[in-house]
């Protein structure tokens, strides 16, 4: 049985839907401008403070709070550092803790959602009741409290972003696998004798993809934004690295240098702009009804 369902999944039929989901998606102009901004913002995140002759991270208090101009093209902050370069990679962090947070959400999520879906009942009912504890912890009450106790670091960001997020894709996973649970093609692998594992990671989860795809491109905005609140308060990432969020806390604090504020914020703003775009083309695309 299963390898019946994997020769349908490999039929033209199936190449069918996903050739169909990309001309779908490549007409709507403002989802795919907005995924080749995204594609180019990341590429510059990577390049730029490599190409750059200004170090992110030595001061050069001649040239304190530069305004933009020839020399550097966002100014440069109150230590004299170029806030191009401080923003690239601000950025190139920002997008680290954020892609390896959803990659983390998924993984838990999709697997957590798809076993409390299918096997229903009272493991149904205990898994999801643990879901609901967890949503009644305070976010940053978690994120202080393990910074308090182990310090604060790149990695514990990526920690308290990702530990709690996974909640909703739990759910979002479960109400479409309970969906699933009673389809044909899984009445018939039981029969088959195929156990629930095997069910669940070959014929559940390969159905779920178009919905993970949709809800991973929402995810990801969000996680740059509770990235960004913990590097406000001071919970993110430490000097002299920075990230979007510590970047827009700095520039908060000298509303008179106006550029600060301005750059690292546009960047932060269009780049959720962008993501949100592009879920709405994917959405669109994968589900054309």
């Amino acid at each position: 049985m299963s390898s019946a369902v994997s020769e349908i999944l490999k039929s033209p039929k199936a190449n069918g839907f996903w050739q169909g989901a990309f001309r779908r998606f490549s007409r709507n102009k403002v989802s795919m401008i907005s995924f080749i901004f995204i594609l180019l913002l990341a590429f510059l995140c990577i390049i730029v403070p490599f190409l750059s002759s200004y170090n992110y991270a030595t001061p050069d208090f001649a040239n304190s709070l530069v305004p933009p101009g020839m020399t550097h093209f966002f100014g440069s902050d109150g230590l004299g550092r170029d806030l191009f370069v401080r923003s690239f990679i601000g950025g190139r962090i920002t997008f680290e803790i954020a892609f390896a947070a959803t990659l983390v959400v998924l993984l838990i999520g999709v697997l957590y959602g798809s076993v409390a879906g299918f096997m229903g009942g009272y493991i149904d009912a205990i898994m999801m009741r643990i879901v609901d504890v967890l949503y009644g912890i305070p976010f940053l009450f978690f994120s202080i409290l393990l910074l308090t106790l182990f310090g604060q670091s790149l990695i514990l960001s990526f920690v308290a972003v990702a530990a709690i997020s996974w909640l909703d894709m739990a759910r979002v996973v479960r109400g479409q696998t309970l969906s699933l649970r009673h389809k044909e093609f899984v009445e018939a692998a039981h029969v088959c004798g195929v156990g629930n594992w095997q069910i669940i990671l070959r014929h559940i989860i390969p159905n779920l993809i178009g919905v993970v795809i949709v809800y991973a491109a929402l995810v990801v905005p969000n996680m740059i934004v509770l990235s960004a609140v913990l590097s406000f308060f001071g919970l993110g990432v430490m000097e002299p690295m920075t990230s979007w969020g510590l970047l827009i806390s700095d520039g908060s604090q000298n509303m008179t240098s106006w550029w600060l504020l301005l750059f690292p914020a546009l960047l932060m703003t269009s780049t959720l702009l962008a993501f949100a775009f592009v879920a709405n083309g994917l959405r669109d695309a994968l589900d054309p009804r």
